[in-house]
Formats: C-alpha cells, structure tokens, sequence
C-alpha cells in the first residue's frame, strides 16, 4: 500500500497558539493511499488533529466525516450538512490524489536513456600513458553500469576513478576514467548499461585525430627526405657540368 501524505507533500496546514502556560496546535492533514498502478483503489482521507489527538476525519470511501469525540462528533456532522464542502472532497479524490499520484508514478517511472562520449583528457600519443574518461549525461533513473573494453575483453585494473552526481533536475551523470598506454591497432571502448537503453550502448574512443597527427608527420616527413634527396641530386648535377672538359696537368 502506497500513501501519499498531501500535509507535507502537496497541502497542510497548522495552527499553533501559545498562551503563558500551555501551547495548542491544531493540524489539518491531507492522505492519499493505493496499491494499483492504475489507482483504481485510490482512498482519500482528510485529518483534523488538535495536540495530537484526533477529532474527525473524512474518508473517501464512506463520503462523509465521521467524529472521534464530542467535539469532533459536533465537527463531523456541520461538515456533512455543508452539500459544498462534500462535493469539494468528492472532486479532491481525482484533482489531489489521482492527479498527483500520477504525475509521481511518471515522474519515478520514466526512463531517460543516457548522452555517451569518449575522450582522452589531454592530448594523446601511443606509447605514452593516457587517460580516458567515459561521460553518460543526462539519465534517468540513476542506476547504470560503465564498463572500458580494449578489443572488446572487459578492462577491470586500469580503471582509476568513476564519479557520479545529481544534476539536481531528476537527472544524473557520471565519469569514468580510463588510465592505460595507447596502442596502434587496439580498439579501446566503453560499454554503458541503463533501463532507458534496449540494448548496452558500446562508445569507441576515436582515434582518428592521433593517427591523422601520425600520418602528417609521415607525410611531412616524405617531403623532407624527398627534397634532401632532390637538393643533392641537384648540387650533384650542378657540381658534374661544372668540372666537364677539364683534366688534371703533370707537375713536372
């Protein structure tokens, strides 16, 4: 059975007086309760307490109030005569519990799967030590799993830190990071299991900006050697048609 408790959800109300030897509170208390996803069995109840004793109370399923003392029995009765109030708590059953029951139900049940990146946190060479983080943005509920796969096997050691944090808008985030030495040719990824995904999301960390610094190099490198070899053929060539014609003359 699930109870929403409208005093301190949604309304209440209390009055408390103080006088030089006594102080009297009196509390006006709102419950919803179910147990049917449909809220078909939805019971509304209204509480009037003075000094944390009950006086009357409205049920839903009676339709009318009924009084706990002889003040409450007094109280009971003037609000069952009053034909506005009881249509009031009629037509509160649907636009208080029913109406807030769900927006809670959607609101618990929904499911938001999560926004995915991949990076390195600083600029990337193989061979070298890197670390990866692993961003899920933006989910909901909060319960996920993030698992790094090198070459598609579950990486368990190289995993430094996870962080997690409430966005504070039902939505939540969280980091994992990858400590590792990047090799050319191994697939580095990471899995992320949610209730809002139909199947794990794998998220490949790209490596395209590494190897296109890589194939630059080579290629400036290409260019180097090719004008060096360029340069002497040149100077060769140059040195060749100079000296052509002329030979060396005895010293005697």
């Amino acid at each position: 059975m699930r109870t929403l408790r409208l005093g301190l959800v949604l309304v209440g109300f209390v009055f408390c007086c103080v006088s030089s030897k006594d102080v009297y509170v009196f509390q006006g208390i709102d419950e919803c309760e179910y147990s049917k996803e449909d809220l078909s069995d939805m019971v509304y109840r209204v509480k009037l307490v003075f000094n944390q004793k009950l006086l009357c109370s409205y049920d839903s399923r009676l339709g009318k109030y009924v009084g706990y003392d002889e003040y409450g029995i007094k109280n009971a009765d003037h609000f069952n005569s009053q034909i506005w109030k009881m249509k009031q708590r009629k037509e509160e059953l649907e636009t208080l519990c029913r109406a807030d029951a769900r927006f809670y139900v959607n609101s618990t049940s929904r499911k938001v799967p999560p926004i995915v990146t991949v990076r390195s946190t600083e600029k990337a060479h193989y061979g070298q030590l890197t670390t990866l983080v692993c961003r899920a943005y933006n989910f909901y509920p909060q319960a996920i799993n993030m698992t790094w796969l090198m070459d598609g096997l579950e990486v368990t050691g190289d995993v430094i830190s996870t962080e997690f944090m409430d966005n504070g808008d039902w939505s939540y985030q969280m980091h994992s990071y990858l400590d590792l030495e990047l090799h050319r040719g191994v697939a580095v990824s990471c899995r992320v299991e949610h209730s809002g995904l139909e199947k794990p999301l794998v998220i490949q960390w790209d490596s395209t900006s590494l190897d296109t610094r890589i194939a630059k190099l080579a290629v400036g490198c290409s260019f180097f050697l090719f004008g060096l070899i360029v340069a002497f053929s040149a100077a060769y060539i140059y040195y060749k048609r100079q000296h052509r014609g002329f030979s060396s003359l005895p010293l005697f």
